[in-house]
């Protein structure tokens, strides 16, 4: 499903370099302090889901010394383009759409999915897994497309003309249509729903750009 959504795995992987601040910007740190701080302890454990290049651990190493931040991952594109992690850094390859993560019962504080749950064709073996390695009142923050109107996602992803251009190729019109499908998955209450059946209480949801996106904070009941 990766292949497909991806495509060449190279220019995604510099894809996501580059868009990383906008996922990872001040109103996201922001809430991160806000829900996910408060439940650090004095040893604590991040777990990036679906990590990519390690951006994201990379940079939880930095604003906080002596956090043990663990990236998740599968795709041997982005494991390549990890590189060197600082102290305190791991990457566990594995496939998330049935994990066996290498992590005792009620080890880890807090974890990420960032644009992930789309992905994966279900969600549900990760987020028992989850449930399974958090703390008691451990949290998860979910940042994820979630379903929109056609329109919009055009208007963002396209030039609207271009689409309509008679001169447009199918090959373009199909990446564009496919990837709407595949990014119009999940509403956020089909997210809360998830979390719900397998363990979690919603603390925070709201929808950000145009309302494409979802930041969601769960807790571990």
């Amino acid at each position: 499903m990766l292949a497909r959504h991806h495509r060449d795995g190279e220019s995604f992987v510099e894809l996501m370099k580059e868009t990383y601040d906008n996922r990872f910007d001040d109103t996201f740190w922001t809430a991160w302090q806000q829900w996910i701080e408060p439940v650090f302890a004095e040893q604590t454990t991040v777990l990036d889901l679906g990590c990519g290049p390690g951006l994201f651990i990379k940079e939880l190493a930095g604003r906080y010394p002596g956090v043990h931040a663990m990236g998740v991952e599968c795709a041997p594109y982005m494991l390549e383009a990890v590189g060197e992690l600082p102290t305190g850094c791991e990457i566990i390859e594995e496939d998330l759409q049935n994990p066996r993560l290498p992590l005792d019962d009620n080890s880890v504080d807090a974890a990420l999915a960032a644009v992930l749950l789309h992905e994966m064709h279900q969600p549900v073996k990760l987020l028992l897994e989850l449930q399974r390695c958090l703390k008691p009142g451990g949290r998860i923050y979910i940042i994820d497309w979630v379903r929109g109107p056609l329109e919009t996602y055009i208007h963002h992803e396209s030039k609207t003309l271009k689409v309509f251009d008679p001169a447009t190729s199918i090959n373009e019109l199909e990446d564009l249509f496919i990837h709407f499908i595949e990014h119009n998955r999940f509403s956020v209450d089909d997210l809360s729903y998830l979390l719900s059946c397998t363990g979690f209480n919603v603390l925070d949801s709201r929808t950000v750009r145009d309302d494409r996106y979802a930041h969601i904070v769960a807790e571990k009941a």
